[in-house]
């Protein structure tokens, strides 16, 4: 499999993937950065299944969204393309759960040098990518995930960590009374201390210490 050569690559503005085709893309260049972004995105599982790289491979060019060559090689290009450069060159990846009384959601930040993008889970393993706003740092592309999320659930709560990071060091976010409360813990951490009336700016400064940006 190959993945066609763009000097730019179109980010996908909402694109949309089965776990198998997650797979296969994460499979074109391979290495140690597709590994740690296909554990992120929970198919790491698959990497190594033939038949599942197939029939993702397949689904892709069904889709319309790679084409097969003569030589039986996958070839990629534009939104597919960008979105397999960035899980093979990733050099961070964000977690984001966004929960609620009744469980929960998550997004996935995926940053490699020249593609920032986010991965949100939706029915039957599928995942959509989607690129950061270009107005936006990633740090502020994360607040803002945060934000959206306790604006439409002020009982809610989110969480964020870099999962590069050793030691789990976990960043926990909710609503006050117009400011923002958070705590952090390790790996294994039972008691959280938080800190209490953060405004936006506070915030923004807790998420890029997290992200170690």
């Amino acid at each position: 499999m190959t993945e066609t050569p763009t000097e730019t690559p179109a980010v996908p503005d909402a694109l949309g993937f089965g776990f198998a085709e997650i797979a296969t893309l994460a499979s074109l260049r391979g290495g140690d950065a597709a590994v740690l972004s296909a554990e992120a995105l929970r198919v790491d599982s698959y990497l190594g299944n033939t038949d599942m790289i197939s029939a993702g491979a397949s689904s892709l060019v069904a889709r319309g969204l790679a084409t097969a060559e003569t030589d039986g090689k996958l070839a990629v290009a534009g939104p597919t393309a960008a979105v397999a450069r960035a899980l093979s060159s990733a050099t961070r990846r964000m977690e984001i759960s966004l929960l609620t009384a009744e469980g929960g959601d998550s997004v996935i930040g995926v940053e490699s040098p020249d593609i920032q993008l986010l991965f949100q889970p939706r029915a039957y393993f599928t995942w959509w990518a989607m690129a950061q706003r270009p107005d936006l740092t990633a740090a502020e592309a994360n607040l803002l995930v945060v934000k959206q999320h306790l604006r439409d659930n002020p009982q809610g709560g989110a969480t964020l960590r870099r999962r590069e990071e050793g030691t789990g060091q976990t960043l926990y976010v909710k609503k006050g009374e117009g400011t923002w409360t958070v705590g952090t813990s390790n790996r294994g951490q039972q008691d959280i201390s938080e800190t209490t009336g953060l405004d936006d700016d506070a915030l923004l400064a807790q998420i890029r210490t997290i992200r170690q940006d």
